[in-house]
């Protein structure tokens, strides 16, 4: 069998043929490798199509009472992260006023200490609360103590209706340089009258308020409580 040649006309064409799509093939690539950088699109090729630019943290006009829970715009721009809160003034006044609002409280707060057997005094008039002076101030790091009478069975004193606070109350401790700290209820216990508690009144940890006062059986004959309430509040900062 005798095998034909293309015809010079036809070698002609096929050259141009294989040129053309040569060319393309580079300019393709050429193309490819000026539009996208890494897998990522140049910002210029997307300006109008995709809607408008994204707008910076400080243009951005947002509703504080919008419901309408439409998306919000946000920005690509690196945001700064917030400034760190700052640093309270460790409070060093004692305590002179204690204020319960759900109680209607607002009575003196004197400084008491401890007898021989450790045993936390009482405030010259009873109506008034006991601040542990040997412990942390109110504010202070650590676990303020502050006492008050429980009062008797229908007479009520400064700290009778404490058992009827919720989680959550608040506590009010005036200071000395006229500074109020503010405390929040978290719990409340019962232990017996002649038993320790661990950690009461330590110098050290977060600081918190515990309000201790009368609580059990009353003893008619001997006037006393078989137990003690303890109310566990933690720090708010500054009322």
């Amino acid at each position: 069998m005798v095998r034909s040649w293309p015809s010079l006309a036809g070698r002609a064409q096929l050259s141009a043929q294989l040129l053309g799509e040569v060319m393309l093939t580079l300019l393709l690539a050429v193309t490819l490798a000026y539009a996208w950088r890494d897998g990522v699109p140049l910002a210029d090729e997307f300006v109008g199509t995709v809607g408008p630019a994204p707008v910076g943290i400080a243009t951005l006009q947002v509703s504080g009472n919008n419901l309408s829970g439409k998306p919000v715009l946000t920005s690509r721009l690196p945001q700064v992260p917030p400034a760190p809160p700052r640093q309270l003034r460790v409070p060093t006044a004692p305590p002179v006023q204690l204020l319960i609002p759900t109680l209607d409280v607002h009575r003196a707060v004197e400084k008491i200490g401890v007898d021989a057997f450790g045993v936390l005094d009482l405030p010259v008039n009873s109506w008034n609360a006991g601040w542990y002076k040997a412990g942390p101030v109110p504010g202070a790091p650590g676990d303020a103590v502050i006492e008050g009478h429980a009062g008797y069975p229908g007479k009520p004193m400064i700290f009778g209706k404490l058992v009827t606070l919720r989680p959550g109350a608040q506590i009010i401790v005036v200071l000395a340089d006229g500074t109020r700290q503010l405390f929040l209820v978290v719990s409340m216990r019962s232990v017996p009258a002649d038993s320790g508690t661990p950690g009461l009144g330590a110098p050290y940890g977060v600081p918190r308020l515990t309000l201790i006062t009368c609580s059990g059986h009353f003893d008619k004959k001997s006037f006393w409580y078989s137990e003690r309430l303890l109310v566990e509040t933690r720090y708010a900062g500054p009322a």
